[in-house]
């Protein structure tokens, strides 16, 4: 798991610190930007479809005869509540073993 992150991030990092223009040709320069103009887009385009997600549905348009039903049992309330507290139980218990460094310093002089 560790590694699809590491090489996922290898994908998306801009490392701006080899990106010395003095070096670089005028062709591998415009090629850089539109490549980052590329990405920049793409990323852009999913954070839009995120935005346009439609909102949660309705559960009832008459609310007045939900309010007026009989209360739900007792019995039912105490299993509802005695399976949250297990799922709380179990989550937590989860414990992540930090096998090695997440984030790590890139050697920046």
């Amino acid at each position: 798991m560790l590694s699809s992150i590491l090489a996922k991030t290898a994908i998306n990092i801009i490392d701006v610190s080899a990106a010395d223009s003095q070096g670089m040709e005028q062709h591998e320069y415009m090629d850089r930007a539109r490549q980052y103009s590329t990405r920049l887009a793409m990323l852009s385009n999913n954070l839009t479809h995120w935005k346009k997600l439609p909102l949660l549905p309705s559960l009832t348009n008459q609310p007045h005869q939900v309010l007026a039903s009989d209360p739900i049992p007792f019995a039912d309330l105490q299993q509802v509540s005695r399976i949250a507290a297990y799922a709380f139980s179990a989550l937590s218990q989860i414990r992540v073993d930090a096998k090695e460094e997440l984030v790590v310093q890139f050697g920046i002089p």
